[in-house]
């Protein structure tokens, strides 16, 4: 039995319905499967909340459910048909047999999450949400700004760095400086709850215009040898691909530059590295390393963090390249806005929260050990993460994904455009496609294919 961390034979293996050789063989993919085990913590995290939330019989409805309810009710009588509510505490348990770990992580979030404060004026005085979150009074001007990265090494002594800052007196010096300041402070005090409240806002107002945007410059890679360490951001931002979108199929044009940031794409999906992982206070760390499309003298880490399923806690993470076998490396996406220094990286991971990073590394020899990944939770340190190439391994469907989409977000920018051309695009694409593909991951394939007929007008 070949087992995957969203099968649904996980989940009713915690449920006691397999069969004796299928429970066998699901406790020998755990004992050997790094990421199968974090599957199961997390679908026996999943399933509590459920019990606990569902099971409840004096929960009272909000009024917008309610009106969900009557709303459905009504459509439900005009077309002629027969809703049948189950009991909470009965019904729990048949959702959960067919559902991946994904869709439940997903259905605990809607059941448990409260919903979004209505758009409200927009108050310069007050940029960030207060005790009441109330996410309207928030600034569109600070909602497009990208979640902050880590300093670019690469524009210092040692560096590759090219982009030309912009001219002293610019727009970006002293509004921008404010701006990002007002997107630390809610980021320091929410995590990504900032993050996806503006995206929601941002998807029901108009796409920005490309002078509305920020200006970005692309992060160059670092020499191992002189900045060994790098600190890995815990958050990106969601709006990237809707504004991708509707420039393509709406405006029938490739977007503006600083519409496309490659960690924001990325984090669209749902992705789950398969190779070396690490969990301390539920908080998990997990990576793969696959062959790099565009260079290949390079392999490409993905690495994903997730929150603990319970409440959030305070996370820092950092990559420790080994000098001796990692000759260059470069963190994809996280560009940094023009003119601006990068402020602190917010460290408060909320409960559930999910961020997936890319590097780029170039090995300077044979070693396949590159160096670790050294982590904290609530300031106590964890268990690091060996960054080990497995050259003979085949990489995961989710792991070639992610290269895809990286690949895609640099053809849109023209990053490395000597090696990413629009033919290593459309392989790239054509080796992913397959007719069992989520329909979210089908639909990017389509958003590409759409895009380079735009490039051949």
């Amino acid at each position: 039995m070949k087992l995957h961390p969203d099968d649904p034979r996980l989940t009713a293996y915690l449920l006691g319905e397999l069969s004796a050789h299928e429970t066998a063989a699901v406790e020998h993919a755990a004992a050997v499967d790094p990421a199968i085990r974090l599957a199961l913590r997390d679908l026996t995290s999943v399933q509590r909340l459920l019990s606990n939330t569902l099971a409840s019989t004096t929960n009272t409805l909000l009024p917008h459910q309610r009106e969900m309810v009557r709303r459905k009710a009504r459509e439900a009588d005009q077309a002629g048909k027969v809703v049948t509510l189950a009991s909470q505490r009965r019904s729990w348990k048949s959702w959960l047999v067919p559902l991946s770990a994904a869709a439940l992580i997903t259905l605990a979030v809607f059941v448990l999450i409260h919903s979004p404060a209505p758009d409200g004026d927009k108050l310069a005085n007050h940029p960030t949400p207060g005790p009441n979150k109330d996410w309207g009074r928030i600034p569109l001007e600070i909602a497009l700004l990208p979640a902050p990265g880590p300093a670019d090494a690469s524009r210092n002594a040692g560096g590759t760095g090219s982009d030309p800052d912009p001219a002293p007196g610019t727009a970006t010096d002293s509004a921008l400086a404010g701006q990002a300041a007002a997107r630390d402070t809610a980021l320091a005090q929410t995590g990504d709850e900032f993050l996806h409240r503006v995206a929601e806002r941002l998807q029901q107002s108009p796409p920005p215009a490309a002078a509305a945007l920020p200006a970005l410059t692309r992060r160059s890679s670092v020499p191992a040898s002189a900045t060994p360490t790098l600190a890995l951001p815990i958050h990106a931002g969601r709006a990237s691909l809707g504004w991708i979108t509707q420039a393509v199929r709406n405006e029938h044009k490739l977007p503006s530059p600083n519409a496309v940031r490659l960690e924001e794409l990325l984090n669209a999906f749902t992705l789950r590295p398969a190779g070396s992982a690490a969990i301390a206070q539920g908080v998990s760390i997990a990576t793969e390393s696959l062959p790099c499309p565009w260079k290949p003298s390079a392999s490409l880490l993905l690495i994903s963090i997730r929150g603990a399923a319970d409440s959030a806690r305070e996370v820092t993470a950092t990559f420790h390249a080994d000098p001796a076998a990692v000759a260059l490396y470069r963190l994809l996406g996280f560009a940094p806005i023009s003119g601006l220094s990068p402020g602190p990286l917010p460290s408060r991971l909320p409960a559930k929260a999910i961020t997936t990073l890319a590097l780029e590394i170039e090995p300077s020899s044979a070693a396949t050990a590159l160096g670790a990944i050294e982590w904290t939770v609530d300031g106590k340190p964890a268990a690091a993460v060996p960054i080990n190439l497995h050259l003979d391994a085949e990489p995961s469907d989710d792991a070639r994904f992610a290269s895809l989409v990286c690949t895609y977000a640099q053809w849109l920018v023209h990053d490395q455009p000597a090696l990413i051309d629009a033919e290593l695009l459309a392989a790239l694409a054509r080796e992913t496609a397959s007719a069992t593909l989520p329909t979210d991951r089908a639909d990017l394939l389509t958003l590409i294919a759409q895009s380079l007929a735009l490039k051949d007008r």
